[in-house]
């Protein structure tokens, strides 16, 4: 097992917790959780990644172990303390493994750091409107009628709603850890973080509009890309990771048997085709085109 180092960073008046395993001189990929969860999805990942990679796994203000911003947050907000705490950690060039609120996270990120960001995995993170499946039903008819929509989006923030997240798409129930949507909900239900939750699903529509920018940069800077992606997911559908191909020819695209949280049920797969991404990226580039193409697993 790796040993797992879990440390704070100050930026300005937020403390945000890190969890950093692996030697520090070795490339550095940065793992970006998704919602409403924090780095705890990702400890499996870590152990796997660790003994060959600096692995750097960041909880955004409010998620996890890190302070809330003490102003309503903005994915703006969450990018600029995220990109803030790897700049202090003193990360250069580096990999970025992105999850569900991990792509507009990430994207912000990636457009300031610009070509430090050598690779990036995208597993169920989504910046394509192809890849908007119906588990985000609710949420759209909230974006359009803020009223009649608010039972259904407190209903999500519950415990109930946690797990329904967790078990999205998941081969089988018994799969998941339920301590994973239980740690997330201890965190929902603090004082005042439903409702900064609910400030974040509310921004997140203005993501969509951010989306072609996204695709520029990609299309630009033509990171290395995987895209890994529960084909089961409600929320971010099979369509947006085969999209990623569009703006990058050579990123591979493999869809699994499993849902929304892949690494519950796919984390060795995972772990072996990050890591062989990073060695593309970092190490040489591998013999013939074992990162080109779709792969359906499961």
């Amino acid at each position: 097992m790796a040993v797992i180092r879990h440390h704070p960073v100050q930026v300005d008046d937020v403390e945000v917790f890190v969890r950093e395993a692996g030697d520090p001189t070795r490339p550095t990929i940065v793992l970006l959780p998704g919602f409403p969860s924090s780095t705890r999805a990702y400890v499996r990942l870590i152990d796997r990644l660790a003994t060959d990679w600096h692995t750097v796994a960041i909880d955004y203000p409010g998620f996890g172990g890190s302070d809330p911003l003490r102003e309503p947050p903005t994915f703006d907000r969450l990018a600029d303390v995220t990109g803030a705490a790897i700049d202090q950690l003193g990360i250069g060039d580096y990999a970025m493994y992105m999850f569900d609120f991990g792509a507009p996270v990430g994207f912000r990120i990636a457009q300031r750091h610009d070509r430090r960001v050598r690779a990036i995995v995208t597993q169920n993170a989504n910046a394509y409107a192809d890849g908007l499946g119906p588990g985000l039903s609710p949420v759209a008819h909230w974006w359009q009628d803020r009223a009649a929509g608010d039972a259904d989006i407190d209903g999500m923030l519950t415990l109930a709603g946690t797990r329904t997240q967790w078990l999205a798409g998941a081969r089988a129930a018994e799969n998941i850890d339920p301590e994973q949507s239980q740690a997330d909900q201890l965190v929902l239900d603090l004082p005042g973080r439903a409702e900064y939750m609910k400030a974040l699903l509310w921004d997140y529509q203005h993501n969509l509009t951010r989306y072609p920018a996204w695709q520029a940069w990609l299309r630009d800077r033509r990171p290395k890309i995987l895209a890994v992606w529960g084909r089961n997911d409600p929320f971010f559908v099979p369509a947006g990771a085969e999209a990623y191909r569009r703006d990058v020819p050579d990123a591979r695209v493999v869809l699994l048997d499993t849902g929304h949280f892949a690494l519950e049920e796919e984390a060795d797969t995972i772990a072996e085709l990050t890591d062989a991404l990073l060695r593309s990226a970092f190490v040489a580039e591998p013999t013939g085109s074992s990162l080109r193409g779709t792969t359906t697993k499961g």
